[in-house]
């Protein structure tokens, strides 16, 4: 039974760590379609578009690291049981 609550541990993180990608995706689209929206309305192509982009790859990294911390934290609190 332990072998089988592993396998699934292991499968949570590579799911938790994969959804990586699709939340820059997302950021990134966003931060596009927003941006360009702005500057569509301001006529002010291209930079409302690129400081949301910008803006979105930073916020997932941000995220993205937050993830890591809380797997580090989760990770040293089962070794120490």
């Amino acid at each position: 039974m332990p072998l089988n609550k592993d396998k699934d541990e292991v499968y949570r993180i590579i799911g938790l760590v994969g959804s990586f990608g699709f939340t820059t995706a997302g950021a990134i689209a966003g931060g596009y379609f927003l941006g360009s929206y702005i500057d569509k309305k301001l006529n002010t192509s291209p930079w409302f578009m690129l400081a949301f982009i910008l803006l979105g790859i930073i916020g997932s990294f941000i995220e993205f690291f937050k993830l890591i911390k809380k797997l580090s934290n989760e990770t040293n609190d089962n070794q120490k049981r």
